[in-house]
């Protein structure tokens, strides 16, 4: 069967918190860093002072009450969705980061499709284990709204000054 508009709509909402989550941190400028900055085997930091508590705290707060917010137009199951999506985003983002310094690139430094999937690749693994099943097509609408908001939100981060590089 196929999907309606509606159907890929509806699935970008679900997914929406993670997206608040994942671009929220970049308002906390100064924190403790998750790694405490402590070096992983190659000797290089396990994330970096980008990933720190308070980002994550931050993130997954915000990405939660737009899930309550959600949760009043298309049901309570959106509170969960919002907490789990915004958390298991965070995660993969931290994964993102630690991949992107064992391949020896800098905070800030571009790595195309790891920085636009990495959140959404993990929420859909949190949202799946809550019982959130979203089909291909559903996961390809919200990668490719993923790749979209990403430009257009570092772009509009840059230009506040928010972000030191516009990508």
């Amino acid at each position: 069967m196929p999907l309606s508009v509606w159907d890929l709509f509806l699935a970008f909402l679900v997914y929406f918190p993670a997206f608040a989550a994942n671009g929220s941190a970049v308002f906390v400028r100064k924190g403790t860093p998750v790694d405490f900055n402590r070096r992983a085997w190659d000797g290089r930091r396990v994330l970096g002072d980008g990933k720190t508590f308070e980002g994550l705290l931050v993130s997954i707060t915000l990405g939660t009450t737009v899930g309550v917010i959600l949760a009043s137009f298309l049901g309570p199951e959106l509170i969960l969705y919002g907490f789990v999506g915004s958390l298991f985003g965070m995660l993969g983002d931290m994964c993102g980061a630690f991949i992107k310094r064992r391949m020896g690139l800098e905070r800030g430094a571009k790595a195309p499709i790891l920085d636009q999937l990495d959140f959404v690749v993990c929420a859909t693994l949190g949202l799946y284990l809550v019982g959130y099943h979203v089909n291909l097509l559903g996961f390809l609408f919200v990668a490719v709204m993923a790749f979209v908001m990403h430009v257009l939100t570092n772009r509009v981060a840059y230009r506040l000054k928010l972000k030191s590089v516009p990508w």
